[in-house]
């Protein structure tokens, strides 16, 4: 079955209404669809076309075909941000731990060491603490 211009364009139309907002997975599904469609030996346009709707998962699945790509894809910045926050956290505690044990044993560089890791913890670690808490927050409820 070869598949006319209007036929394309009110598939496409429908993948906007059931929730695809983005233009790229928009244009992959509806790329999927068609080839179903033409692939297919259907004898009309409406039964090949509920056949591959229902090979998505149907109309309910389309909507949460957005929603898990956007957690697939952050998942990636979410790893990242996560890496950073523990780095952070560990380089200002092992300065600020070594910055106390030279203050106690009065040894030079201790006030600069015990700085430097403050500084670190105010300026870097906890920013990105709290921005990876509220991006965890965001993510939790979008995917409910």
């Amino acid at each position: 079955m070869i598949l006319t211009e209007e036929q394309i364009e009110y598939i496409a139309n429908n993948l906007q209404f059931y929730g695809l907002a983005s233009d790229e997975l928009r244009s992959d599904v509806l790329d999927h669809i068609c080839t179903h469609i033409e692939s297919g030996n259907f004898k009309d346009f409406d039964t090949a076309y509920n056949s591959a709707i229902q090979q998505f998962g149907g109309y309910q699945a389309l909507g949460s075909i957005e929603r898990d790509r956007y957690l697939m894809v952050s998942l990636k910045g979410t790893l990242l941000r996560q890496k950073l926050v523990n780095v952070t956290g560990c380089m200002s505690a092992m300065l600020i731990m070594i910055g106390i044990l030279f203050k106690f044993m009065h040894w030079p560089g201790a006030s600069i060491t015990f700085f430097v890791g403050c500084l670190i913890f105010i300026l870097a670690f906890l920013p990105l603490y709290f921005y990876q808490r509220y991006k965890n927050y965001h993510k939790k409820i979008i995917s409910q």
